[in-house]
């Protein structure tokens, strides 16, 4: 497959995934990446894929590993080869890396990710090491003076010294008999020692070594002979502190090598796992969907898009091979689309074997070949003085030399390149071949030699890039089961070639291939026609259902409108019989008045107030709906009766949802409800 990576842009393919990788090594890796032959490889492959896709999709888990590279340390390190203090730093950036990482994924579903959670379990901590280093270490050339006792004490003594010498030059700098000898009033070092610069005319003036002189000469750099002894203890002061230093390294060199081989398992995990990440990545970024693998040759590409073509641009391809029939010929004018769409399948196949995902719709499905053959372009070789048609054979040469029955080959434009009669029966000869063996293979092709083939022979389909009835101009869509035409009389006929000169190519074309291409246009128009009557159906139900929407839509609002009427009316009601019950209570307090004092004028009263009382009871009933229910606690089943505040109705349980909803009738209205809106009704 190695020829195909880069004829298929499969190189092009893995730079882009290389990018989304954290690691240096990583992005080599990736950019290595072999496609497989293996079926239980590639699911093992596209299962690791599958999981950082739902760690980052569905967890937002996204990982760094952006970790050095430390090969070449952790190999000095086993040797005992003492390790910069710039080595030191990249090994806890490594150690800090592993266990960031290692929390990260163990906040994942270990069922929905068993492959990356066990790489993960398999990654080894040392925080102790990495937090000594840290504290240690400033940079790639300073060490911090907590790094140990002794440094920090040593430090600290060639500070005090610094000082001291410091302040004795500086008694020279600023005595007047000595200030006309300097060149300038300051102190400075050359070679770890103390100096101050000194005219040239003046060398004697000021008793001491020379240890410099300027680029002119007129400067001379002394060590006054008073500091000697005070330069020669500071210089052993920094030869302490180096000693130290080494001391630490070498202490430090020593812990990591005790687990250099632990410290590489997680260098190579952490590098498996980012290139696991950046697969998964670049699925994300391009919306690729993970195919539905298998090894029987079948390929069923849903509106695939070619990664390379900007998404605003490029144009969904469908195509299916393998299980109908094991040769598919692509058929149509030039520029139409026939070889981006046999790289787009050839590619889709490599990626698979790669384990990547593929930008397509989901449910689509890839076989694993064990090999896949492509000649594709203008291959003329300069170098072995072959011309472009002698190039293509070569190849195909090749080809049938090594494929077998479970290869993909994918040829563009068979047999052109040389006399049209001679390279069609060529093309019709080879594709029987293959055909004969099993494999399966994509073809483009201009010869109508082919497209007769594939009508009287079976396992091969006719397929065409379609284009625009009115212009003629490509859409780039493929449409499988049609042949297609070059349309180039059309064409020219339309941009307005003299109308003769169309008829006298026609003649020359000859009657047969004429009525062949008529019979094709024809077919072609036949088919646009039930595509568009198929078009006019599907809008037309779409409408329909739509329609359908709406009138629901309206239905239940006219449900909730009545309801509210209703609790409306039920309210008004209520507050009617509140205030009958007190003008009852009135009368009846009146009533006992009289028969606490009864007078002649009291049946009178009385009589007035039975009236009264006969109006109230001939005023509107109470419904026995608007009494509330007396409400248990509890989950509802199929059968209670739930009431439901917002409506104060009562309503019977029908059927309950996933997330716990009920499906409630209320009269003849059926709906959901909330589980919380509402409560179960105890049982009469």
């Amino acid at each position: 497959m190695n020829k195909c990576v880069k004829t298929l842009d499969l190189d092009k393919i893995l730079a882009a995934v290389a990018q989304c990788a954290g690691s240096e090594k990583g992005k080599q890796s990736i950019l290595a990446l072999e496609p497989s032959g293996d079926l239980t490889m590639v699911k093992a492959l596209q299962s690791e894929t599958s999981e950082a896709y739902y760690a980052m999709n569905s967890c937002n888990c996204y990982p760094a590993f952006d970790v050095d590279e430390l090969s070449e340390a952790l190999m000095r390190a086993k040797k005992l080869s003492v390790l910069t203090m710039g080595e030191l730093l990249k090994i806890a950036r490594l150690l800090r890396l592993t266990k960031g990482l290692k929390n990260s994924i163990a906040k994942l579903d270990p069922s929905r990710a068993p492959i990356i959670t066990r790489m993960a379990n398999g990654l080894f901590l040392q925080n102790a090491l990495a937090e000594d280093i840290d504290r240690s270490i400033f940079s790639e050339t300073e060490m911090n003076d907590c790094a140990s006792e002794r440094l920090g004490a040593i430090r600290r003594e060639i500070k005090r010294n610094g000082e001291r010498l410091r302040a004795k030059l500086n008694s020279y700098i600023s005595t007047p008999d000595y200030q006309k000898a300097l060149q300038d009033n300051v102190v400075t070092m050359r070679g770890d020692r103390y100096v101050i610069p000194v005219k040239k005319e003046y060398k004697g003036a000021i008793h001491g070594l020379v240890h410099d002189r300027s680029a002119s000469g007129a400067t001379l750099y002394v060590e006054p002979m008073a500091i000697v002894e005070m330069n020669n203890e500071l210089k052993m002061l920094l030869a302490d502190e180096k000693a130290e230093i080494d001391r630490i390294l070498h202490e430090f060199t020593a812990r990591v090598s005790v687990i250099v081989d632990e410290l590489t398992a997680d260098y190579e995990i952490i590098t498996a796992l980012d290139v696991i990440f950046a697969r998964a990545s670049y699925a994300l970024s391009t919306h690729a969907t993970e195919p539905i693998l298998n090894a029987r040759g079948y390929i069923n590409i849903k509106k695939g898009r070619h990664p390379l073509i900007a998404r605003e641009k490029v144009v969904p391809v469908s195509v299916s091979i393998g299980k109908d029939y094991n040769i598919l010929l692509i058929t149509g004018p030039n520029t139409g689309g026939k070889t981006v769409s046999l790289k787009l399948v050839g590619l889709f196949v490599l990626m698979t074997a790669c384990g990547l995902y593929i930008p397509a719709e989901e449910e689509s499905e890839i076989s694993v070949f064990d090999h896949v053959f492509s000649d594709i372009g203008d291959e003329q070789s300069i170098e072995q003085s072959l011309s472009t048609f002698s190039s293509h054979v070569k190849n195909i040469v090749d080809i049938m030399d090594e494929y077998n029955q479970n290869s993909l080959i994918l040829l563009d434009e068979l047999g052109a390149g040389t006399d049209p009669d001679e390279g069609a029966a060529l093309a019709v000869c080879i594709t029987e071949r293959i055909r004969q063996s099993g494999a399966k293979a994509i073809i483009t092709t201009h010869y109508g030699k082919l497209k007769e083939y594939s009508y009287s022979t079976t396992g091969v389909e006719n397929a065409s890039m379609d284009f625009d009835p009115e212009t003629y101009e490509p859409t780039f869509h493929l449409v499988i089961g049609v042949p297609g035409t070059s349309n180039a009389l059309q064409i020219a006929s339309r941009l307005g070639l003299d109308p003769e000169i169309i008829r006298e190519a026609k003649g020359l074309i000859g009657s047969e291939r004429v009525n062949f291409d008529e019979v094709l246009l024809s077919a072609d128009q036949a088919r646009r026609a039930a595509e568009a009557e198929k078009d006019a159906e599907k809008r037309l139900n779409d409408e329909l259902r739509e329609e359908k929407r709406a009138l629901q839509e309206e239905k239940n609002k006219l449900f909730v409108l009545r309801e509210k009427i209703a609790t409306t009316v039920r309210s008004e009601v209520k507050r009617k019989v509140s205030e009958s019950l007190e003008e009852v209570n009135e009368i009846l307090a009146e009533l006992k008045k009289l028969l606490d004092s009864p007078e002649q004028k009291s049946y009178f009263e009385a009589t007035k107030l039975r009236k009264r009382i006969e109006e109230i009871a001939n005023r509107q009933d109470v419904d026995e709906d608007d009494i509330e229910p007396e409400l248990v606690g509890g989950v509802a089943e199929v059968g209670d009766e739930v009431y439901i505040k917002k409506i104060a109705r009562i309503a019977l349980v029908t059927g309950l949802k996933r997330n716990g909803d009920y499906v409630v009738k209320v009269g003849n209205f059926t709906t959901t409800v909330k589980r919380s809106a509402a409560q179960k009704v105890k049982k009469q």
